[in-house]
């Protein structure tokens, strides 16, 4: 489902939700990207937005089934040709610039895309991820600098999926551990945010919206960074 018009427009975001998506609720996954839509559009400098909510794979429901990675192994091709597609469907001799959102699995997802295929995206946001099965940054397939990572305040998806779907990793003085989007080393830039929990990262003039559509339309120094 489409806001603005993507065969056209200058800047797009494809969002992929997390577990528990699906038809029944797809309004709700909509009503975010409405959302970001609009914040984008009121500080694109005059050029088109496009946001796309995508639920081209079978999410997990429940918090049980999203401890597997079977649900991203599966999709992740189907989300590769997603973004594929959309280059090849562009009306215009510009390429525009794409970004691919990830909220919570719909990240882990991203992820998944990125190291079976190639995701030829600009950018990548990620948001409450608790984990993407890469270890860095510049693995997402996107240029050195051009991912970015939302961690709210009271959302425990991050921690609490981190041994389900963090990169493993095995380091001489801390043993075997896993490595997600909010740690330094995985080199992300953070983002600020002033929601609450695991859902309000599209809260209406929230600078956790706020900061996701700036990326969006491609105003990076205008980003707000956590200073951890």
């Amino acid at each position: 489902m489409a806001n603005g018009n993507p065969d056209t427009a200058d800047h797009t975001a494809v969002y992929v939700p997390g577990t528990d998506a699906g038809l029944g609720n797809f309004a709700h996954d909509i009503k975010r990207m409405t959302n970001l839509w609009v914040a984008a559009d009121s500080t694109a400098d005059g050029k088109s937005v496009s946001t796309i909510t995508w639920l081209g794979y079978d999410a997990p429901q429940g918090a049980k089934r999203a401890a597997f990675s079977e649900y991203a192994d599966h999709g992740a091709s189907d989300l590769n040709r997603f973004v594929d597609g959309i280059h090849a469907s562009r009306a215009t001799d510009s390429p525009g610039h794409l970004t691919v959102a990830g909220h919570s699995y719909g990240s882990t997802l991203i992820g998944t895309a990125a190291r079976q295929g190639d995701l030829h995206a600009d950018d990548v946001i990620l948001t409450g991820s608790p984990g993407v099965r890469v270890g860095r940054a510049t693995d997402l397939d996107v240029p050195k600098g051009h991912v970015w990572n939302e961690e709210a305040q009271g959302d425990w998806i991050p921690e609490a999926g981190r041994v389900a779907h963090g990169h493993k990793e095995y380091h001489w003085d801390s043993g075997l551990d896993s490595v997600i989007p909010s740690d330094d080393r995985f080199g992300a830039h953070q983002m600020r945010t002033d929601t609450d929990g695991h859902s309000g990262y599209w809260d209406e003039d929230s600078e956790s919206l706020k900061n996701q559509a700036r990326v969006v339309v491609g105003e990076y120094s205008r980003v707000k960074k956590e200073t951890w």
